[in-house]
């Protein structure tokens, strides 16, 4: 049946030319009436119309670029009973120019009006909010949705919606026919049939995705103080002199003893000023290399930070070397360490051995794997915050011309919310000095309010403006929009290692596993006449754990927030705490290590035998800087008493010069005599006292050599 009256039929046209006076249609055309357009975030639009018809069909103009859409997407229903109503189209000679023609029949039904709806692509919209702060812990929250009618007909006395959610939006070809080709197969029976042929099996490929970053050399590793392996052993080695404190040493030895003539013979005093002028142009390179090898090692951690995709150390051994899985395995190990201490995530690293192989080099390989990220889940789902539901309807019918854009109110309601300040030093835009000036409110409503612009008024006037993620339902809210410098922050990091299990111990090495604690001081001053709140910003990676911290903190994605309240002119100490695990080589002959030792023997969870046979050790570590500190303080006496006696050296020689000044040049001479009794006897101190460490060190060293556990 045709449409029986002009008026009642329904003329849909879609395309996206010029308009209908010529060119392409690029608007909807119909009698029937556009009720209602929901604009989503998505990039697509909902349409509903209706239609009082006469008959079953529905004739319809779609662009050939727009019918997938239109196919993927339309309901036809009544809309008195709301019962969907099948539909069919012919498909032959329905395709003229850039259009197709379709006829849709609908079944005998006693319908007389229907609903059409269906989704075509639209821009999105934008959401922007207005925030104005009282003075009774209220703020006035005004949200609109910026749309715009692209759609190329005005809409008239519409209900407009705006909404957002996780559903997809895709195309698919449903108007093109597909043909499927099947194979032929003829009946060939077979009277014998043979096995199987046999497979042989090889070895497995390296898993698909593996890729590797970037090599690093068994010199390119830069070892800490307490590693057996270090660069050099001569880096930020206190104890070493420099040439000029050799050659003064040496004069001082030159004076006649009541033990001998102690003084070098000018060869010896050349011979060690080549020795240390050797060990200083070593020390020199030695650390323009380790400077450069940090560099590598920040640029590294740098792209690993911003993509946050899993890596794979692999440990590499030299094919001369004992214990090939041990030592690769510990250049692993230093390597994420150091990684982690530029601040990547310990879950985005693994580590392996790599065992040792003809012609390879000792060292490391950085693997990058795009289908391992932070517990095997992809980062993008990992680490992205939930997506929230959120619609908004108008309450009226709205006109909107078309090439016209209009604002939706989608919330104005008083909410609790209040003026603060946050502490972020971690976002991209943040501020590691100084706190800035937010608003903090809550989301009043059942829906997400999406990310936008958010400009903040005070009492009649304007006071600065910010950005918001995404707010879900009933959720705090916390939007700086300001930076006024009242609120000081000074940050200070140290970190430390505490003993957690030992697992071997050979010849003096220490191989354990470590808790690597970071602690973080922040400094806060409010400079404020009146009392302020500050929420800290503390990111806890994957793999870290956090220990202590201020109380009553709150979560924001990964983020914890601590509120840390100020009286005016107030500043506040805050410890944050976190701690990895870590797997650590110590030298027991470095003192760092012994350190983090006698720390961990001082705990009740110690292994007694480790800490029977440690005892000698730290007594000996003990004499040890005993003797040092003696060296340091006779050393700081010596150079007092020459500058003292170069004085009294030259206020002598300028007596000489006077007749009158014997008594004075008596008096000089006595404390030039006793002065020097000092330097001899300092000096013989000096040399015993030598002699004394030289032992000491020969036997720490020799117990080191023979500390052996498990």
């Amino acid at each position: 049946m045709r449409f029986t009256r002009p008026g009642l039929g329904l003329l849909l046209f879609f395309a996206t030319g010029y308009g209908a006076c010529g060119g392409k249609l690029n608007y909807v055309k119909t009698d029937a009436t556009l009720g209602k357009v929901v604009v989503y975030r998505n990039g697509v639009a909902y349409f509903e119309r209706r239609a009082k018809l006469v008959g079953d069909e529905l004739r319809l103009k779609v662009p050939k670029d727009k019918v997938d859409d239109f196919l993927k997407s339309l309901t036809v229903r009544d809309a008195a009973s709301g019962k969907s109503l099948p539909i069919s189209f012919p498909r032959k000679g329905t395709e003229t120019s850039d259009v197709v023609d379709m006829v849709i029949r609908l079944p005998n039904t006693s319908a007389s009006e229907v609903i059409l709806t269906y989704i075509t692509d639209s821009p999105a919209w934008k959401p922007s909010y207005r925030v104005v702060v009282g003075d009774d812990g209220t703020v006035q929250l005004e949200g609109w949705a910026i749309v715009d009618n692209t759609s190329g007909e005005d809409w008239k006395d519409v209900m407009i919606g705006v909404g957002s959610s996780s559903a997809l939006s895709f195309r698919y070809d449903l108007w093109s026919v597909r043909d499927v080709h099947r194979q032929t197969l003829a009946n060939r029976d077979q009277f014998a049939v043979a096995p199987p042929q046999g497979a042989t099996i090889y070895a497995q490929a390296k898993k698909a995705g593996a890729q590797l970053v970037t090599e690093f050399s068994d010199s390119d590793i830069n070892r800490p103080q307490t590693h057996p392996g270090r660069m050099t052993a001569d880096l930020d080695d206190g104890d070493d002199d420099d040439y000029n404190t050799l050659v003064a040493r040496t004069k001082t030895l030159a004076a006649p003893t009541a033990t001998g003539n102690y003084a070098p013979s000018p060869k010896a005093i050349e011979q060690r000023r080549r020795d240390v002028s050797k060990r200083r142009a070593r020390q020199q390179r030695d650390k323009a290399k380790f400077a450069k090898n940090r560099r590598q090692l920040q640029s590294l951690a740098s792209s690993l930070k911003a993509s946050k995709s899993g890596i794979v150390i692999e440990g590499l051994s030299g094919i001369e070397e004992a214990e090939k899985d041990t030592r690769a395995l510990d250049r692993a190990n230093v390597f994420r360490n150091q990684l982690i201490a530029e601040g990547v995530a310990p879950a985005q690293i693994q580590v392996r051995s790599g065992g040792a192989r003809e012609g390879r080099p000792a060292g490391i390989r950085v693997i990058a794997d795009a289908t391992q990220t932070e517990k095997g889940k992809p980062d993008a789902e990992t680490n992205a915050p939930p997506v929230g539901e959120s619609h908004f309807q108008s309450k009226t019918p709205m006109s909107v011309h078309e090439g016209s854009s209009v604002m939706v109110s989608i919330v104005k309601q008083k909410t609790s919310g209040e003026i603060v300040y946050l502490y972020d030093p971690e976002s991209t835009r943040g501020n590691s000095r100084f706190a800035f000036k937010a608003v903090r409110f809550e989301n009043p409503t059942k829906n997400t309010l999406e990310t936008g612009p958010v400009t903040v008024y005070g009492q009649d006037s304007f006071i600065g403006e910010g950005l918001t993620n995404p707010i879900p339902p009933q959720a705090m809210a916390m939007i700086p929009f300001a930076l006024d410098r009242q609120i000081v922050v000074e940050r200070e990091n140290t970190n430390r290692d505490q003993i957690s299990r030992l697992s071997k111990l050979v010849r003096g090495v220490l191989t354990t596993e470590v808790k690597h604690i970071r602690q973080t001081k922040l400094t806060i001053t409010n400079r404020l006449r009146f009392p302020a709140t500050v929420y800290v910003r503390h990111t806890v990676l994957d793999g870290w754990k956090l220990l202590k911290s201020p109380k009553e903190g709150e979560r924001l994605g990964k983020s914890h927030v601590f509120p840390i309240a100020l009286k005016a002119g107030e500043v506040r100490d805050v410890l944050i705490e976190e701690a990895t695990p870590m797997t650590k080589t110590l030298d027991l002959r470095s003192p760092a290590a012994l350190d983090i030792v006698q720390l961990y023997l001082s705990g009740k969870s110690a292994d007694k035998e480790f800490s029977k046979r440690m005892q000698d050790l730290l007594a000996e570590h003990k004499e040890i800087s005993s003797h040092q500190q003696s060296i340091r303080s006779l050393r700081s006496r010596l150079r007092d008493y020459r500058v003292r006696m170069d004085e009294l050296h030259i206020q002598i020689v300028s007596l000489k010069a006077v007749k009158s000044g014997g008594s004075l040049m008596k008096h000089l001479q006595v404390k030039m005599k006793d002065i020097s009794n000092r330097v001899q006897t300092a000096t013989i101190t000096l040399v015993e006292l030598q002699e004394k460490l030289m032992l000491a060190r020969i036997r720490f060293q020799d117990k080191v050599a023979e500390l052996t556990l498990g």
